[in-house]
């Protein structure tokens, strides 16, 4: 099943995603709400090691782990477990969107900086 055509999918759980991203990227497997693995269509350590990271930080997941199952397969392999009342794919949401803030703070600090340099010259 996609994201986008999971039972609980909501108009707001794919507003995030922007125009170009393929949806059928993630799979998820799940028979339970508070509890999933999803499947990333070409994707490695680098984003799995940052969404490992961020959903670790929240307090309402009890557990996050990712696997490449074999390197040449180019899937990744993304499990949560969240405490009632948070569903899985909403913790994956807002670890998508905690990434997304993360990165745009770092490219506006990386800015201004680069900015202040360049008027001292």
């Amino acid at each position: 099943m996609s994201l986008a055509a999971a039972p609980n999918a909501t108009e707001s759980c794919n507003s995030f995603i922007p125009p170009s991203f393929d949806v059928n990227k993630v799979e998820i497997i799940s028979d339970r709400p508070d509890c999933a693995t999803f499947v990333f269509t070409d994707e490695d350590h680098t984003l799995g090691n940052a969404l490992h990271y961020v959903l670790m930080k929240n307090p309402k997941v009890d557990f996050s782990g990712y696997s490449l199952p074999h390197p040449s397969d180019n899937r990744m392999n993304l499990r949560i477990q969240t405490k009632s009342g948070l569903s899985a794919q909403d913790a994956l949401v807002k670890g998508l969107n905690d990434i997304k803030d993360i990165s745009r703070h770092v490219l506006d600090t990386f800015n201004q900086a680069f900015d202040d340099n360049k008027m001292q010259e």
